[in-house]
């Protein structure tokens, strides 16, 4: 296998078939009579907790208005830094290596499938590291939190869903287009354009952005800054109604990023300097695209969505010290396509029981080639190629017993199988190939009480899954595969809303049992893969409240506490026992605070606190392999009037220095983004 461009893919029958369904549903449609609905119903309306509008609180879902990110944060960290229990160790590429944690269970961040899965309106993306880095063209993103949403979504992860849409097109109306444009220090630069237009029978969104800046790290030996970014983003959407009753979404987004290196720093030293002969980089290209054929009939709303995505990533490189004078040089080509199957059937929001029901298939392929040198000599030149193939059904229904309670059963059954092949050349020929199978049944039950019309509580009892697979990074049989991780989830909360509807409250708690809790890292200076832990367990609670106590005052506040423990492990390689340490990569809180405020006049501002608790990168609960809580300080200030906004922002304002990631195996971090400023203006038209 020789990386990039190398991958051949097998179309199955079921594929097949429901592709020609799909279609097949659109074309007979028309003899449907209900009206059409643009809308994908969920049992669970979201909360919108962003300035300046407050909504009604959910149960498990936080939804997010994207444009009241910060600038400069407008992309998934920034995401999670507004909501509880939500966090993400960036390394600063494109998601490459990055671990998403959510209630203590986290990605694998090369190896293995994703605890939390994503989705671009019915479009799902592959792992952890194909996930989208700039959100160019949508407008919200929703978090479904907990194993119970995997009954709901065709691929749901074990620790939830987050799913982000595109912004509705009015069917009437003249066309509206927006530019935005801002500028800040390390010469950071982005524009970006929005276009929408439609009627009756159909519309059309695009969008584009590019974003440019330079590095934040200097090596002092070379004299020039090394982790610039440099990336252009685009979507497109088009929907066509050919009757009252039908829909079809053709939906496209691409990724073009020529970056610097990845920002790794020698820890312990200097957090914006280094100092190396030579330097890296790191391009990635993605495109991901859909066809989506929806028809409302008798029975409900039948969707069917075929998908397909290509991540791409290369050429990547880096050197790292590993002393003084001793330098290990990487270079990594890997590439992951899959195609997806997804049908579903929803009946209507006022069904006296409403119920869903889907099918979901994917079959892709990940491959790459790794080089590794030092002194520049070759002590690793390695090939791999893993076939996934998964298979799910799913769905759940929600009874009303009386005025106040709903009892909501659900199921999900899935199996996967994976294949894999390694070839070694050096330091010695060898060739490794295996496969694996694993199924799960995943049932759920969740119940609700209206207290009052302004109070409700909600339990669940469900299951989650992740399956297993393989380390391709590592030539030792013994640890190349690593078995499924399996979860029972216990949830509970209250959700409240005052008398005004001026201050929402959503409280939860959660109890996560978990086996065969899956562990990425170097556990050795050659080997890094995937160990399972025997059992852990995750438990915890979140705070959301938004509160308006005046007109166009919002305070908002999403507060996160996490228990990640590693009941039963031992390190795979030296046997040593870690019973009750802390789960690597879970900060032990997140805390997110924000004030904004819009006058009549035109002008606006916010402020903004955002931080992460003490963070173990290792199982061993090392500190030189720890990040200590931390605290990071945001605002905003600007007028708007007519078509036109501007705004001066800051963010990290006090300058704090901090590791947005670790990697303990090169003994390197990667820093969090130091103080930045700008001013960003936009126009629609």
């Amino acid at each position: 296998m020789a990386g990039r461009g190398n991958v051949a893919f097998r179309m199955t029958p079921f594929p097949r078939l429901l592709l020609v369904g799909s279609l097949l549903a659109a074309a007979l449609s028309a003899r449907a009579q209900a009206p059409v609905s643009n809308d994908i119903p969920v049992p669970i309306a979201p909360i919108e907790v962003s300035a300046p509008r407050l909504a009604d609180s959910p149960a498990t879902v936080t939804t997010l208005a994207l444009d009241s990110l910060p600038v400069g944060s407008d992309n998934l960290a920034g995401f999670a830094a507004q909501t509880a229990n939500f966090s993400i160790a960036s390394n600063q590429t494109r998601s490459y290596t990055d671990i998403f944690a959510l209630r203590g269970l986290t990605n694998t961040p090369i190896f293995g499938t994703p605890a939390v899965t994503i989705y671009l309106d019915d479009l799902p993306l592959g792992s952890g590291f194909t996930f989208p880095a700039a959100l160019t063209g949508f407008t919200s993103g929703s978090l479904y939190r907990g194993p119970g949403q995997n009954t709901l979504f065709g691929r749901a992860g074990p620790a939830g869903v987050l799913q982000f849409t595109t912004p509705a097109t009015p069917a009437t109306g003249a066309p509206s287009s927006e530019v935005r444009t801002s500028f800040g220090n390390y010469n950071a630069r982005d524009v970006a354009a929005t276009s929408s237009g439609g009627n009756a029978t159909g519309d059309v969104l695009v969008a584009a952005d590019y974003a440019e800046r330079d590095g934040y790290i200097t090596n002092t030996r070379l004299g020039r800054d090394i982790d610039g970014q440099d990336g252009a983003s685009a979507l497109a959407r088009l929907r066509y109604r050919p009757a009252a009753n039908t829909e079809l979404t053709v939906l496209f987004t691409a990724l073009d990023a020529h970056d610097g290196v990845q920002p790794l720093v020698p820890l312990g030293g200097p957090l914006f300097s280094v100092s190396r002969p030579s330097e890296g980089l790191a391009d990635t290209e993605a495109f991901n695209t859909s066809l989506t054929a929806a028809v409302t009939t008798p029975v409900g709303r039948l969707s069917a969505t075929t998908s397909y995505t290509d991540w791409q990533l290369g050429p990547y490189s880096n050197l790292l010290a590993l002393g003084p004078v001793l330098f290990l040089g990487n270079t990594v080509l890997q590439a992951q396509r899959t195609w997806n199957e997804e049908l579903k059937l929803t009946s209507d929001d006022h069904a006296p029981v409403r119920w869903s029901a889907g099918a979901f298939l994917s079959d892709g392929t990940t491959d790459g080639t790794v080089a590794r040198k030092i002194f520049g000599a070759p002590v690793e030149a390695s090939s791999f190629h893993t076939d996934q193939y998964s298979v799910a059904g799913f769905g759940e229904a929600t009874f009303k017993l009386g005025d106040a309670f709903t009892l909501t059963p659900g199921l999900r059954i899935e199996d996967n199988h994976q294949t894999f092949g390694r070839h070694e050349t050096v330091p010695a020929p060898a060739t490794l190939g295996l496969g694996t199978t694993s199924s799960a049944v995943l049932p759920k039950l969740a119940v609700g009480y209206t207290l009052s019309p302004l109070t409700s509580l909600f339990a669940s009892v469900g299951a989650g899954y992740k399956p297993g697979g393989f380390s391709s990074f590592t030539g030792n049989p013994a640890f190349a595969a690593f078995g499924p991780e399996r979860t029972t989830a216990y949830e509970a909360g209250l959700t409240r809303t005052s008398a005004d509807h001026k201050l929402t409250t959503t409280l939860r708690g959660f109890w996560y049992d978990i086996t065969g809790y899956q562990i990425e890292r170097s556990f050795t200076a050659t080997d890094y893969f995937v160990a399972n832990a025997a059992r852990a367990r995750s438990r915890g609670a979140e705070l959301e409240l938004a509160w308006k106590p005046v007109a166009g005052l919002t305070l908002a506040s999403a507060l996160g506490y996490t228990d990640a423990t590693l009941v039963r492990f031992n390190d795979p390689v030296t046997g040593a026992n870690f019973d009750g340490n802390r789960a690597p990569a879970v900060p032990n809180y997140t805390a997110s605070i924000r004030a904004d405020y819009q006058d009549p006049s035109g002008w606006f501002g916010g402020v903004g606190v955002t931080g992460d608790g003490r963070t173990y990168y290792t199982e061993a609960e090392k500190i030189l392999y720890a990040q200590r809580a931390y605290a990071l300080l945001g605002a905003h200030l600007g007028y708007g009037t007519g078509r036109w906004r501007v705004s001066i922002y800051g963010n990290n304002l006090t300058n704090l220095g901090y590791y947005s990631a670790i990697t303990p195996g090169v003994n390197s971090g990667t820093p969090g983004a130091p103080r930045t400023y700008g001013v960003e203006v936009s126009v629609k038209f």
